[in-house]
């Protein structure tokens, strides 16, 4: 079985102690439990260390080596130790970083990572939930390792290719609530699936808010990203599904596209950001992304091309009314609209290939890439 390697770095033995409002309630104990569970569903042996001292971290981190991947959160360390990235360009073993808490959300001090730039990956301000996106990262890595292209400056302007052939690809575009704390990764097992199947597929990542987005530069971001994703798959054209969040961008794209696109599906999407505002979807979110609702799917007419969505029944985090108001706004299935809601699924089961609801979303998918 292959072995990760959790480095937790100073202060992290005091979780459930330490600023419960900013770090959570597990304990350091209770973290490495769960994070041990998650491994064994992924099939990986965790291997846990913590310390609050810098030569130890550095010493952990060579005995990783040999190790599938390294999981690392280094607490404030983080921010100073170029000790620490030095290391882990020194092993040459695939790293993720790690934070519980929203660190680009807190003072400017922690905004600055001297480890990121040695990792494939940055997870921040998720909770414990994190460690798990972290492993799934390294899973998604080894089965299937992306080709990153970047179509911007920003550091944030990159997608993940993976796959070829075919007349039409296939580009993700990931959820969140527009929130830069989520990223690209959540969409990655979509990813691997359809790149197994010899599908030619781009996940896309874009500036969200907290890291220059907002709804001009985030819709000109996915615009520019799909466009240029038709060109690196060498496709002619391209379906484009989004989840939650990237449902309504998929979605807005295929509303403002210079030409009809395709397909697209949205997955437990938001389309009436009015109701979704009233009713505070991810408190704040709608106005921190586009305050004046402009770019309200449910006001903007009909979009080019064949349109699916599909959603969970028992989505605790975007109702399913959101969905099914969009869907019949826009006539159904007369109308060239797919509408699937499916009983006893949540809105993350959506994002897990192995569930059901993988299942009905590759269903809509196979009218156009078989």
């Amino acid at each position: 079985m292959p072995t990760v390697v959790c480095v937790n770095g100073p202060n992290l033995d005091l979780l459930g102690r330490r600023q419960p409002e900013v770090y959570g309630a597990l304990t350091l104990s209770e973290l490495a439990a769960r994070v041990r569970g998650w491994g064994d569903d992924l099939g990986l042996e965790i291997r846990w260390i913590q310390s609050n001292h810098e030569g130890a971290i550095v010493e952990a981190i060579h005995s990783a080596r040999d190790s599938a991947g390294i999981v690392i959160n280094p607490g404030a360390l983080t921010h100073t130790s170029q000790a620490l990235h030095d290391a882990l360009l020194a092993v040459e073993t695939p790293a993720v970083e790690v934070h519980l808490s929203n660190v680009r959300g807190r003072e400017r001090w922690r905004r600055r990572s001297t480890v990121a730039p040695a990792c494939v990956l940055s997870v921040f301000g998720r909770g414990a939930e994190g460690y798990r996106a972290a492993l799934r990262h390294l899973v998604h890595r080894q089965v299937n390792p992306p080709l990153i292209g970047r179509y911007g400056p920003h550091p944030d302007q990159v997608m993940h290719m993976r796959g070829s052939g075919g007349d039409v690809g296939v580009v993700l575009v990931h959820g969140g609530f527009w929130s830069d704390a989520w990223g690209l990764d959540t969409v990655e097992g979509w990813a691997v699936d359809l790149a197994t199947e010899g599908v030619a597929v781009a996940s896309i990542e874009y500036r969200r808010v907290g890291s220059g987005g907002g709804f001009v530069a985030t819709t000109a971001d996915v615009a520019r990203a799909i466009h240029r994703a038709r060109d690196w798959l060498e496709v002619p054209e391209v379906a484009v599904v989004g989840h939650s969040a990237g449902a309504h961008l998929a979605v807005w794209h295929a509303l403002s596209a210079p030409t009809p696109q395709r397909l697209t599906v949205g997955v437990a999407g938001i389309y009436d950001l009015a109701v979704a505002d009233e009713h505070d979807l991810g408190p704040g979110a709608v106005p921190a992304f586009d305050p004046q609702h402009r770019t309200d799917p449910m006001r903007a007419g009909r979009p080019g091309g064949h349109l699916a969505l599909v959603h969970g029944e028992d989505d605790p985090v975007v109702p399913s009314s959101q969905t099914i108001a969009y869907g019949e706004s826009l006539g159904g299935e007369g109308a060239g609209v797919d509408v699937t809601v499916l009983a006893g699924t949540r809105h993350f089961d959506l994002l897990d290939p192995r569930r059901d609801g993988w299942k009905a979303i590759r269903a809509s998918l196979g009218a156009v890439i078989g």
